[in-house]
Parts: C-alpha cells; sequence; structure tokens
C-alpha cells in the first residue's frame, strides 16, 4: 500500500468492458473524451505505449490555451479488467510527485460496467479535490462516448 492521501471515483456504464477498456488505451478513442467537461477544453494529444513499463502522454488544452499533460509508466495491464500506472503532471509547477492511478474496469452484467477509479499517494492532500473533480468529470465524459456510440449501434440494426 503506497503512503499519503487517495481519492476513489466510479461510474457505471451501459458498454462492455473490452469497449471502455479499448477507450481508454486508444489514442484515437481517448480523444473523443480525454478533457474537462466544461467549455473550452479540448484534447492536445494522447500518446499510449501500452505494455508494462510503457510511457503515456496525455494532454488537455484548457480555455484560457494552456496544456495540461498527465504523464506516466504502466504498471500493470488486464485486459479487459486493469489498468495501473503512476501519474504526474508534465508542468514543474504542477506537478504532485509520485501518485498511482489504478483503474478497475468490472462487469456488473445486463450490459453494464463499472469504472472505478483509484488515485493514491498525494503528498499534499490540497490537491485531490482537483483530481477528483477531474477524474469525475473525464468517466462522465466516457460514459457520454460510449453511451452515444452504443445508441448509434442500435440505430443502425
Amino acid at each position: 500500500m503506497m503512503s499519503g492521501v487517495s481519492l476513489r471515483v466510479s461510474r457505471t456504464m451501459h458498454a462492455s468492458p473490452e469497449r471502455i477498456f479499448e477507450a481508454w488505451t486508444e489514442p484515437v478513442q481517448l480523444a473523443m473524451w480525454w478533457r474537462m467537461d466544461e467549455p473550452g477544453w479540448a484534447l492536445a494529444g494522447a500518446t499510449v505505449d501500452l505494455r508494462v513499463g510503457g510511457a503515456y502522454r496525455l494532454a488537455m488544452t484548457a480555455p484560457d490555451g494552456q496544456t495540461h499533460a498527465a504523464v506516466g509508466i504502466f504498471r500493470d495491464i488486464r485486459r479487459p479488467s486493469r489498468l495501473v500506472f503512476t501519474w504526474d503532471w508534465e508542468a514543474e509547477t504542477s506537478r504532485v510527485g509520485p501518485t498511482r492511478v489504478t483503474v478497475e474496469i468490472l462487469d456488473r452484467g445486463g450490459g453494464l460496467t463499472e469504472v472505478v477509479v483509484v488515485h493514491e499517494a498525494f503528498a499534499d492532500p490540497e490537491r485531490v479535490p482537483g483530481h477528483e473533480r477531474g477524474w469525475t468529470q473525464l468517466l462522465l465524459r466516457l460514459e457520454r462516448t460510449v453511451a452515444r456510440e452504443g445508441r448509434e449501434m442500435e440505430d443502425v440494426s
């Protein structure tokens, strides 16, 4: 167990674990949802080397034009149910130190999947509320993305 303060957010979605895993790990899919759920935010780039020891960089641009890039290394990958990676901000002024994110993708049956994000080892407790807000918004955007795709598939059939 890592020391420090942690947070946990979760959301249940109408999508398969595999679909959610793809949305979380493929740059083209990340482009559909990886940004804050507020006007003026945009994806600024996503690179993912999906292997244990592989790096990622996920960046979004704020309404003021500032880029916020999260960077880290994958520590555990269990397709389609689990991702563990280190997390920090690229900009020196935004760094939170060596934190870890665990994403559990849990099949709840009936076409429902629960996504649980645990972000742990914050040295500064004051940094937790902003990250909790961010993860909550990201999961909302992810849910909208996979739900929209599900409705489009139903319309085709």
